[in-house]
């Protein structure tokens, strides 16, 4: 039995695969609510940190 070593992708093939090339449209949406979604957890970590956080909803 041949042992047939696993194709590899990069993240940027998987991801043009999957939600379409750079410059696209939908792309573009993804590109631009990855980047809120990690901005905004960003700041929680940040507010976690310094104790500032108000509502327990905001604290999981």
């Amino acid at each position: 039995m041949k042992n047939n070593p696993l194709k590899t992708y990069t993240l940027e093939e998987l991801t043009g695969k999957h939600i379409g090339k750079l410059g696209t449209p939908k792309r573009d949406a993804f590109e631009n609510k990855l980047h809120l979604d990690l901005q905004n957890e960003e700041y929680k970590q940040m507010n976690k940190e310094q104790n500032l956080t108000l509502n327990p909803q905001y604290t999981k």
